[in-house]
C-alpha cells in the first residue's frame, strides 16, 4: 500500500474520533458521592480503551483481518467494541436462559422504583418470546410498551398482561407508511403520542433496523431519552469488509458522543451455529448524560 494511501487512511480515524471526556452536562446528574465516584472511575478506564481502540485502527489502516489469518472466522470486528465501562449497580440477566435474555445494571434500582415513579419500558420488537418482557413485569413496577409490526400482538409469557401495552408499527428513521402498508414511527413521535418524556429501559431488537432508528434518536435528542440500552445489533454482510467496518465505528462513536456506554455483551451463537455466521450481538449499554435513578444512590 502507499503511502499517499496509508496517511489518508490514518486522516480518516483520526478525523472520526472525538473528545469524549466528560463535561459538565453529564456530571450535573449525579446523585450520591458513591454512585459519582464509580461512574467517574469507570469513565477513565473506558476513554483508555477508546484510546488503543483509535491507535490500533490506525496502525492496521482499519484493516480488521490483517493481522490475523481466518479473520472470518474469529470475528474480529467485535474486538475493537468491548463493553468496557463499569455499569455502577450489580448485573443480571433477565428472561429466559437462552437467546431472548438480556444483561441489565441495576436490577434493584428499577425494583425500587413505586408506581408514582411512573418507570416506564420500551419493547421494540417482540416477535414470540415475552419472557424477558414477562419477567420486568414480575419483579418491578414498571409499565411495557411494546411495538412490532410483524405481529398482531403478544404471545408467549407476557400474553394477556395487562400492564404490557402493544402497538401494531415500527419503530424507524422516519414517520411514514412503506409500499407493504407497513406503519414506522421515531422514538420521538411515539414518545410524543404516549406523553412519555423518559424511557427507564429501552429495549431494541428490531434486524438490522436498529442503525436508522438510533441515528435518528441522536438527531432528534441532545441527551438520549432512556436511561439504559439492551439491544441485538445485526451486521451482515462480509465482516471483513473495510467500509462496513468504518462505517460501524462511526456509528459507535456516534453513541459514545452522546453519553452511551456499554457495560456488556454476548454474541449470538445461535445465529452462528444456524447461519455459520458471526454477524449478530447483543449489547447492553447505560446513559451517563440523562437524569435517571441509575445515575443515583439506592
Amino acid at each position: 500500500m502507499g503511502m499517499h494511501r496509508q496517511h489518508l487512511m490514518n486522516e480518516e480515524v483520526d478525523i472520526m474520533r472525538h473528545d469524549f471526556e466528560m463535561d459538565s452536562k453529564a456530571y450535573r446528574h449525579y446523585s450520591g458521592a458513591e454512585v459519582a465516584r464509580k461512574i467517574q472511575n469507570a469513565e477513565r478506564l473506558y476513554q483508555k480503551q477508546v484510546q488503543k481502540r483509535t491507535t490500533y485502527i490506525r496502525e492496521n489502516n482499519a484493516d480488521v483481518g490483517a493481522w490475523l489469518p481466518k479473520a472470518k472466522e474469529m470475528m474480529p470486528l467485535w474486538w475493537y467494541f468491548q463493553p468496557s465501562f463499569n455499569c455502577p449497580h450489580e448485573v443480571e440477566r433477565v428472561g429466559r436462559f437462552n437467546d431472548g435474555g438480556k444483561w441489565m445494571c441495576g436490577m434493584a434500582v428499577l425494583e425500587s422504583m413505586t408506581k408514582e415513579d411512573k418507570c416506564v419500558i420500551y419493547s421494540l420488537g417482540v416477535f414470540d418470546d415475552s419472557s424477558w418482557e414477562k419477567e420486568m413485569i414480575d419483579r418491578t413496577n414498571c409499565q411495557v410498551y411494546a411495538f412490532d409490526a410483524s405481529v398482531n400482538g403478544i404471545s408467549g409469557d407476557a400474553a394477556g398482561n395487562p400492564n404490557i401495552h402493544f402497538f401494531k408499527y415500527f419503530i424507524g428513521g422516519k414517520d411514514e407508511v412503506d409500499k407493504d402498508g407497513m406503519v414506522w414511527k421515531t422514538l420521538k413521535t411515539i414518545m410524543n403520542e404516549n406523553g412519555h418524556e423518559w424511557i427507564d429501559v429501552l429495549k431494541v431488537d428490531i434486524g438490522g433496523n436498529e442503525f436508522d432508528t438510533l441515528n435518528a434518536m441522536m438527531d432528534q435528542f441532545e441527551i438520549l431519552p432512556f436511561s439504559q440500552l439492551q439491544i441485538e445489533i445485526h451486521l451482515f454482510g462480509d465482516m471483513e469488509d473495510r467500509k462496513l467496518f468504518m462505517d460501524f465505528v462511526k456509528f459507535w462513536e456516534r453513541l459514545e458522543g452522546h453519553y452511551i456506554r456499554p457495560f456488556w455483551s454476548e454474541l449470538n451463537t445461535v445465529y452462528s451455529h444456524i447461519n455459520k455466521g458471526l454477524g449478530l450481538s447483543e449489547y447492553s449499554f447505560i446513559n451517563i448524560g440523562g437524569k435517571h435513578k441509575l445515575l443515583q444512590n439506592l
